[in-house]
């Protein structure tokens, strides 16, 4: 994405979606299709960066839980939680029961990690 900034990302959906066979007027399909007609070359390379963070994040994290490094747990307690903030947004724009779900589901999974290292270093 940093790289083809001025790259026309509906079209490129619209074909990989036809590629695939799905239709893409299609109510989910076409709306996420439609979302990508939104991104402009600043949001392009935005998103880009938190893509690259996020991925070096979680190859870090990778690493230290390979080698059973107690850092590393705690840095998935931080990642895991990160991941609350955008479902939260999310879920103020366009409220519904599979995303009040989703959103429960990964504050237990976080409630869980947080018990799971708070047993551990008693």
């Amino acid at each position: 994405m940093l790289s083809h900034t001025h790259t026309d990302w509906t079209d490129l959906a619209r074909r990989f979606v036809e590629r695939v066979g799905l239709d893409p007027s299609r109510n989910e399909t076409g709306r996420l299709i439609s979302r990508l007609a939104g991104f402009g070359p600043r949001q392009t390379q935005r998103d880009g960066s938190i893509a690259i963070g996020y991925g070096l994040l979680e190859a870090v994290e990778g690493y230290g839980l390979l080698r059973r490094r107690q850092w590393a747990e705690y840095l998935t307690v931080v990642s895991t939680a990160l991941l609350l903030f955008p479902e939260i947004q999310e879920l103020f724009k366009h409220p519904t029961g599979l995303k009040v779900g989703g959103l429960a589901l990964n504050m237990v999974i976080v409630g869980y990690l947080i018990i799971r290292l708070v047993r551990r270093r008693r």
